[in-house]
């Protein structure tokens, strides 16, 4: 997608929304917005990046999600809604079809193998903080339950995550296979420099303490999302 379909889509997307909302009577309505942690980047961004870390996103993806947060900010601060911002980690095991994102091999060493698909891995290390797709849709819910007065004047929270490297990840999803006896596709790695480069410029880790108070909840394991997946997706075995 070119920089400008992501202004499009989520500034001008954003902004119709914001709008209907604004619109819409019986008081400031409640909205979550979908946020992510490519908002961070740049030479001086830490491994580990919160709250308060500046957001210096070397992406338009990125530097459209920070004009969404602010926007998201702005438009509580005037009372048109009751707005709050959910920064994804990267989020997995995302069903369906593999895409051209540069994460997607995070939802693939799972998806695929577990259909009997091969899977081939572009990058030879990475370190990432993600989140299941169940406790993502928990958190979304949390966030929207929780009372205006607990977010204050930044309405942009840090969805939990744990940091997992690509060996654990393969690890993973092997260990469980085995423990359910599914056979496999092939995982194999073949580098992309490309995808290795961007995922490179990522943040490695994630601190969440504003979504802690607010009681948003975390993956039990790396494991458990596994496990999820499938429950949820896998057509029952004989």
């Amino acid at each position: 997608m070119n920089c400008g379909c992501w202004l499009k889509v989520n500034v001008l997307g954003t902004l119709n929304v914001l709008e209907a909302v604004r619109a819409r009577r019986g008081g400031a309505q409640r909205l979550v917005a979908a946020s992510s942690i490519a908002v961070f980047g740049g030479s001086l961004m830490p491994e580990t990046v919160s709250d308060e870390t500046k957001q210096t996103s070397q992406t338009t993806y990125g530097v459209t999600k920070t004009i969404t947060e602010l926007l998201v900010n702005d438009y509580s601060r005037k009372g048109f809604l009751d707005g709050r911002a959910a920064r994804l980690p990267t989020i997995f095991i995302r069903p369906g079809k593999p895409n051209s994102a540069a994460s997607s091999f995070c939802s693939g060493v799972f998806r695929e193998p577990l259909n009997g698909e091969p899977c081939v891995l572009p990058v030879t290390r990475a370190r990432l903080p993600m989140l299941g797709y169940r406790k993502c849709i928990a958190g979304f819910i949390g966030l929207h339950e929780a009372p205006a007065a607990a977010l204050g004047d930044d309405r942009a929270i840090m969805l939990p995550s744990r940091a997992y490297t690509v060996q654990e990840m393969e690890a993973s999803v092997r260990r469980v296979a085995e423990k359910h006896g599914i056979p496999l596709g092939p995982i194999t790695t073949t580098p992309d420099p490309v995808i290795q480069a961007i995922v490179d410029g990522w943040a490695s880790d994630a601190s969440w303490d504003r979504a802690k108070t607010l009681g948003l909840p975390v993956d039990d394991s790396l494991d458990q999302v596994v496990e999820d997946y499938i429950r949820d997706f896998l057509p029952p075995r004989a």
